[in-house]
């Protein structure tokens, strides 16, 4: 597999929008908590302890809106459990403290089918929670936003914490709120449009343990391995198949300061013309040196015809206020420009059609190329990530993909 021009940054193209597009990325949430006993005023009901620790219902003075806090001397519990609905965008937060002793703690999400098997699950960063021997701590918010797999019916929300060797300490929270955010149809164009059901053997969720190399094949290994490297994008750093992994609910590839970094190639039927929209953030890991350029990428099955047959979802380099659509097409390329903070999760689609590529961010359709793209493409996984400048040191970055869907249009044909 090749790599895409990032035309960008080291030639000229030719500009098809000439208005720049903001977008607010945030999600717009219900004023309602789902949350089934937010400050545990009566009871602990949906509340306890995963590792057999004592808990106990505790009177605090802060924070406000809570008299109770749920109590353990234990590491690991979980809150009220939620029905889901697939595709659904939930917020879910609490107010956490620990008293004698410090650490951190996050929010993990265990997924479950209606019939009560487990999918997988997903996970926020590490929060710090201060050091404290007040009989309440400091109350620190702890909050992650996830998006409900396919086949959920019901989200377990458990909370992890970290105190080192610490002994003798207190894992208090309260306050649980859940929120749905406004998924349909602002922040998907396949639930806006009336895209219908997505093709499952060109698409991946990214719920397993490892990646699927049925579909996928990764940098830097042969078709069906998981080891080995090669030289990266224009013979700049390695790609490495060990940077790309795939665990609690995200594929993600990660580049060093030395310029090792990964990707993934589609195995699956290749197609042509069609509708791909994937879920994707990448960011920086460290501040200073190079930066690495992230993209989400059609690829054409025949490496040689590239700079006629690659579409490129979001372009930029890691970090940079703004994001691209590039066509390759007739040995040249068209692109139209977007103005997004892309360290956050977005959703980025195409529609490709005989003569023509049309480009959604977050539901809202940004602009079509009245282009032909003639060739049969396959799909980078929306997992990209080239190191650019010939030499390093590197700002380590991390990309990451929630979820990539094919779906058919009335023009797609396939190989």
């Amino acid at each position: 597999m090749a790599t895409c021009s990032w035309a960008r940054l080291i030639a000229v193209a030719t500009l098809a929008a000439t208005t720049l597009v903001a977008i607010d990325g945030s999600p717009a949430v219900a004023d309602t908590n789902a949350c089934s006993n937010p400050v545990l005023a009566s009871n602990l009901n949906g509340w306890g302890s995963l590792d057999g620790a004592s808990v106990s219902r505790d009177p605090v003075g802060e924070p406000i809106g809570a008299n109770w806090a749920f109590d353990t001397s234990g590491r690991e519990f979980y809150m009220p459990s939620l029905s889901v609905t697939p595709g659904q965008s939930w917020t879910f937060s609490a107010k956490d403290a620990v008293v004698f002793g410090s650490g951190s703690a996050k929010i993990t999400v265990e997924w479950y089918n209606s019939i009560g098997n487990y999918l997988g699950e997903q996970q926020t960063p590490s929060v710090t929670l201060p050091a404290s021997t007040a009989s309440a701590g400091t109350w620190v918010l702890v909050s992650g936003t996830f998006t409900v797999p396919s086949g959920a019916a019901l989200a377990h929300i458990l909370q992890i914490g970290d105190f080192g060797s610490a002994t003798g300490t207190d894992f208090k929270a309260t306050v649980c709120n859940y929120q749905l955010a406004t998924t349909s149809p602002s922040d998907s164009a396949a639930v806006r449009y009336g895209w219908g059901s997505y093709v499952a053997s060109q698409s991946d969720e990214y719920n397993a343990t490892s990646v699927d190399l049925t579909k996928w094949g990764l940098f830097g290994a042969d078709p069906g391995q998981r080891t080995g490297c090669t030289p990266g994008f224009n013979g700049h750093g390695r790609r490495c198949a060990a940077q790309t992994t795939e665990s609690g609910g995200f594929l993600s590839v990660s580049g060093t300061t030395d310029g090792v970094t990964g990707g993934l190639y589609a195995r699956t039927r290749p197609f042509k013309y069609g509708r791909v929209e994937v879920r994707e953030r990448a960011v920086q890991l460290s501040a200073t040196g190079g930066r690495y350029g992230a993209v989400p990428l059609l690829w054409p099955a025949d490496d040689k015809v590239w700079q006629s047959a690659e579409i490129d979802f979001a372009e930029r380099p890691v970090g940079d206020p703004e994001i691209d659509l590039f066509v390759h097409h007739d040995g040249t390329q068209t692109y139209c420009p977007l103005a997004i903070d892309s360290t956050q999760f977005h959703n980025y689609a195409i529609d490709w059609q005989p003569n023509s590529v049309t480009w959604y961010v977050d539901g809202n359709l940004i602009c079509t190329v009245n282009a032909a793209v003639p060739y049969f493409n396959v799909t980078n996984g929306g997992a990209q990530l080239d190191m650019v400048p010939a030499s390093g040191p590197m700002r380590a970055a991390r990309q990451d993909i929630d979820w990539i869907r094919m779906y058919q249009n009335s023009y797609t044909q396939y190989q």
